[in-house]
C-alpha cells in the first residue's frame, strides 16, 4: 500500500454550505495532493421544521458532493432523517453508523485507487442518539468494534468517524484502537478541536473535526436562540427549532497524512 493524504471534513450544515464546499474541493485536492476526501453530511438538509424532519441528506446534495470529488460520506444520529433517506442510504459511497441494527445502507466503505486502499467506518455513540429521534439505538462501541473486527475484512488504512458528544469517550476509544486503525476522527459537536494527536502506536485522533457552514455568533452553524429559550424556561416553540446561522463560512477540516503502513504521520488543520 502506498502512502496517502486524506481530507476529512466535519459536519456540513445546510445545502448552501455543501455547495460552498463543493466549489472549493477541486482546488483543495490539487493544492494538497489529496487522495481521498471524507465528509460528514448528515446536516445538509436543514429545514428548521423540527429536530427530526429538519435534518438528513438529499439526493441532490449527495450527487453534488460526489461530483465535486468526495469519496465517502458519513453520517450519525441524523442518518435516518430527511425526505430521501432510503435513496440516500442506497448510495455505495454513503455510510451510516455500523453499530446499529439496520437493513438499509452500509456502515463502511472501502476505497481503492492508484495502489491506495482506505476503509472508512462510521460509528455512533449512545451520547448522540437522543430519545425521540429516528436513529436506531446504537450498540455499545467496544463490543461492536470487537464483533466487526472479528467478522469483517478491513483492508488498507482504516479511518473511523466516531459521532458522539464526549471527547473523553472518543479519546478512550482511540486509545483502545491505537495501532489497529489509522485514525479515529470525532464528529457531532460542531466545535472544532484545536489539537490533533498521534497516539504512540500510530493512530491519529481528534476530538471533533468541527463544522462546515456559516459561523454566526456561536460557531455551531445554527442560531442558538431556540436553545437559549429552552434554557431560560421560555416557550421555545415561538422560534424555528433549527435556524441556520448567518455570517461568514468556515471549513472544519483536517489533512491526515498516512505512511505506507497506514500509520498517521501528520495531522494538519485546514480552515
Amino acid at each position: 500500500m502506498s502512502a496517502m493524504t486524506m481530507l476529512a471534513v466535519g459536519d456540513i450544515v445546510g445545502a448552501e454550505a455543501a455547495a460552498w464546499l463543493a466549489q472549493r474541493l477541486p482546488i483543495l485536492r490539487d493544492q494538497y495532493e489529496i487522495d481521498w476526501v471524507m465528509v460528514n453530511a448528515e446536516n445538509c438538509s436543514v429545514t428548521g421544521s423540527s429536530p427530526i424532519d429538519g435534518f438528513g441528506m438529499t439526493t441532490e446534495v449527495v450527487d453534488m458532493l460526489l461530483t465535486a470529488g468526495v469519496d465517502a460520506i458519513t453520517g450519525g444520529n441524523h442518518s435516518w432523517d430527511g425526505p430521501d433517506v432510503d435513496k440516500v442510504l442506497a448510495y455505495p459511497q454513503v455510510v451510516r453508523p455500523i453499530n446499529v441494527s439496520e437493513a438499509r445502507g452500509q456502515g463502511l466503505v472501502t476505497l481503492d485507487g492508484a495502489g491506495r486502499t482506505l476503509t472508512v467506518i462510521n460509528m455512533l455513540s449512545p451520547t448522540a442518539a437522543l430519545p425521540g429521534m429516528r436513529a436506531p439505538q446504537p450498540k455499545p462501541l467496544w463490543p461492536s468494534w470487537t464483533e466487526l473486527a472479528a467478522s469483517t475484512s478491513l483492508p488498507g488504512a482504516i479511518v473511523v468517524d466516531l459521532h458522539g458528544e464526549s471527547p473523553w469517550e472518543k479519546a478512550s476509544f482511540a486509545t483502545a484502537l491505537d495501532g489497529r486503525v489509522s485514525a479515529v476522527l470525532g464528529t457531532h459537536t460542531h466545535d472544532a478541536s484545536l489539537r490533533g494527536h498521534i497516539l504512540p502506536a500510530g493512530t491519529g485522533y481528534i476530538a471533533d473535526l468541527g463544522m462546515t457552514g456559516r459561523l454566526g455568533f456561536s460557531g455551531g452553524g445554527f442560531d442558538p436562540a431556540y436553545f437559549a429559550a429552552q434554557l431560560r424556561g421560555d416557550n421555545p416553540h415561538k422560534l424555528p427549532a433549527y435556524r441556520l446561522a448567518t455570517g461568514r463560512m468556515t471549513l472544519g477540516a483536517l489533512l491526515l497524512r498516512l505512511d505506507a503502513s497506514g500509520h498517521t504521520k501528520a495531522i494538519t488543520r485546514v480552515s
